[in-house]
């Protein structure tokens, strides 16, 4: 029997950057409704809103665990052996965020569109290679 080998006419790494592109496009949506449902619908959040962001983020990022171990990666890895690096990465995937849209805002006196895109690109890139090569590894 002949195994077939899956041939795109584009790199797996390209694939898996797109898939990882939209979950994140996901966690954010999913992280705004659940921050203005929280302060918005709840009324006890009202006065809570960066606990309610803490929150909202949080579920952002299992959502991405989630996601991205499955669907981005195809990752058989153990959730007990990932979770803790994934979110130690976006850890540190925040600090760079915000690293980068200071030094974009502070040292180059960019504009705040810009530096908000250059933040999110340097994170993007982050949190993909790291789970690529690090977290979800094959």
């Amino acid at each position: 029997m002949t195994t077939l080998k899956r041939t795109l006419p584009y790199p797996v790494w390209l694939e898996q950057a797109t898939k990882f592109l939209s979950v994140g496009i996901l966690n954010t949506a999913l992280d705004i409704c659940l921050y203005f449902v929280l302060t918005r619908w709840i009324g006890a959040f009202a006065a809570w809103r960066v606990v309610a962001k803490g929150i909202s983020y949080e579920v952002g990022v299992l959502n991405s665990f989630h996601w991205n171990k499955s669907w981005t990666f195809q990752s058989e890895a153990s959730t007990l052996t990932t979770l803790g690096p994934f979110v130690l990465a976006n850890l540190a995937a925040l600090a760079i965020n915000a690293g980068v849209m200071h030094v974009c805002l502070n040292a180059f006196g960019l504009h705040e569109i810009v530096s908000l895109a250059l933040a999110t690109g340097s994170t993007f890139l982050w949190n993909f290679i790291i789970s690529k090569f690090v977290i979800f590894k094959k």
